[in-house]
């Protein structure tokens, strides 16, 4: 039972410590970025029903 409960939290400490490191560099919005790049030249191609 005991092994479990540190499992457990390790798993936890793992995660809050992977959500710090995304938060300090800010990789979510580097990766938005990237991800943009790399689907622009797709949503460039579809064609529109009405021009904006």
């Amino acid at each position: 039972m005991l092994k479990i409960i540190l499992i457990i939290v390790c798993v936890l400490v793992a995660l809050f410590l992977l959500s710090l490191l995304v938060f300090f560099f800010n990789l979510d919005m580097k990766m938005a970025a990237k991800l943009g790049d790399l689907l622009a030249p797709h949503y460039d191609k579809v064609k529109r029903d009405r021009m904006v």
